[in-house]
């Protein structure tokens, strides 16, 4: 789920090589789209990225090697959702091809799509439209900063913190919070409230930063690829609620 940002420095990369699994294709529950024989080179380079070790069981090989080619290949969502941080981000030391003297690109299984980037308030201080924000209601206040989210699977085996297939075709449609973490203010004194607020004109009910509006466009295979690939990833743990990385992996 790529944007452009400073995270631009933390890009996907190549990882471990697995054997490629080829099953019959599913077609869109939407009919949109299904994938066909010109996706067979997608899966198998889906699988030949894949940069964590892979849990094929009860899942369609064939769904799951071309949602790693859109995560992997297309998407770069360990750009914005790694948990590392620098010099290194989302590489492994010594591996980080933006650097001098380093070995093969590897991204690091530790913190892939873990969450945790942090890109500032939604609503930074400025003019926008010729009018200077944010607006004096809310005075000095730009809402609390936003953080890429945990995208491994939970004790479930279910993505993005536990999200079904609808669930989170919505999310990628839509925008949708589905955890509601930065509801839009609706009141401005004596501080600004729900805590954890966005102030307007920004919805606090759509996620900000991530391009789902971008993402909006993919077809219901391509999604339900994305979704299944990312139940096969490795859980990572995240801390407890209500943080937003929250993630129970036992």
């Amino acid at each position: 789920m790529t944007l452009t940002s400073f995270k631009r420095t933390a890009v996907a990369g190549t990882g471990l090589a697995v054997v490629v699994l080829m099953a019959m294709l599913l077609s869109s529950p939407r009919g949109r789209a299904q994938a066909g024989s010109d996706d067979t080179w997608r899966i198998q380079q889906g699988f030949a990225i894949a940069p964590v070790p892979l849990n094929l069981t009860g899942k369609d090989p064939s769904l799951v090697g071309l949602g790693s080619y859109l995560v992997n290949a297309i998407g770069d969502c360990n750009g914005c959702h790694t948990a590392g941080g620098p010099p290194n981000f989302n590489y492994l030391a010594g591996h980080n091809p933006y650097f001098l003297l380093q070995g093969p690109t590897k991204t690091d299984p530790a913190t892939y799509l873990a969450g945790g980037s942090d890109f500032g308030p939604a609503v930074p201080p400025g003019v926008y439209g010729g009018v200077p924000y944010p607006p004096s209601a809310y005075g000095s206040y730009v809402g609390p900063d936003i953080v890429s989210r945990n995208l491994t699977p939970d004790k479930t085996g279910l993505p993005e913190g536990g999200h079904t297939l609808p669930q989170f075709m919505a999310i990628l449609r839509t925008g949708v919070d589905m955890d509601h973490l930065h509801p839009t203010c609706t009141a401005s004194s004596p501080s600004p409230s729900p805590a954890n607020c966005l102030p307007p004109p920004v919805d606090g009910s759509r996620l900000q930063v991530m391009p789902w509006p971008v993402l909006s466009n993919l077809s219901d295979y391509d999604i339900q690829a994305i979704w299944t690939y990312l139940s096969a990833i490795p859980c990572i743990e995240g801390p407890p609620a209500p943080s937003v990385l929250h993630n129970d992996c036992k």
